[in-house]
């Protein structure tokens, strides 16, 4: 009975993340987006969306495939059927990660790019890249913990927490590329400004 309960709850937890995210989606679009005050375009806020990708697979493969089994079953099948074959194709790949790493930053980051300067994307590109540093030590700083820790419940609440963490500062820095606005993460949206003030 109990797990019935935790079934219904998670899965109207999710049905109403589902409409708020659609209804602001309908915001977003609803609004005139050719251009805004900030010469924010509406290709600049679809671009800066894609880098975050580099973050979720990594977040996926660190932490998503330890934790997603033990989520509602319909939950798990959505999860087989979209980002699993991708995370499957990333871990089999480690060196594509890299590779769109130094891509994005000699495309992005770097004060000699050939891309024409495009702030907007150039933060979120940057902000993208931390996010995927910070899952890869983070990933490796839990896959070096003693193995009789990490299949405990003390292992699996750090990891469903750090899975959490990375999902959210994803889907927030998506949500706000879209809304063509800059996204606030404590620490990591700072270290990412001062980065772009000084080259």
């Amino acid at each position: 009975m109990f797990t019935y309960l935790l079934y219904f709850i998670i899965s109207l937890i999710f049905v109403a993340l589902f409409i708020f995210c659609f209804y602001r989606i309908y915001l977003i679009f609803l609004r005139n987006y050719v251009n805004d005050f900030q010469g924010v375009t509406l290709i600049d806020r679809f671009a800066s969306i894609f880098p975050y990708g580099l973050p979720l697979m990594e977040g996926l493969q660190n932490f998503g495939q330890q934790v997603l089994p033990d989520y509602p079953f319909s939950l798990m099948t959505l999860y087989k059927k979209t980002f699993m074959p991708l995370v499957i194709f990333y871990v089999t790949h480690p060196a594509l990660a890299f590779i769109t790493f130094f891509v994005l930053y000699y495309l992005f980051v770097r004060s000699k790019s050939p891309i024409p300067n495009r702030p907007f994307i150039r933060f979120n590109v940057l902000q993208a890249i931390l996010l995927f540093l910070i899952n890869s030590l983070l990933g490796s700083a839990f896959r070096a913990l003693p193995i009789e820790f990490r299949v405990s419940l003390y292992g699996l609440i750090l990891c469903n927490t750090l899975f959490w963490f990375v999902l959210s500062t994803i889907i927030y820095s998506s949500f706000k590329s879209l809304e063509g606005k800059y996204s606030n993460i404590p620490v990591i949206s700072q270290a990412v400004k001062i980065q772009i003030d000084n080259p």
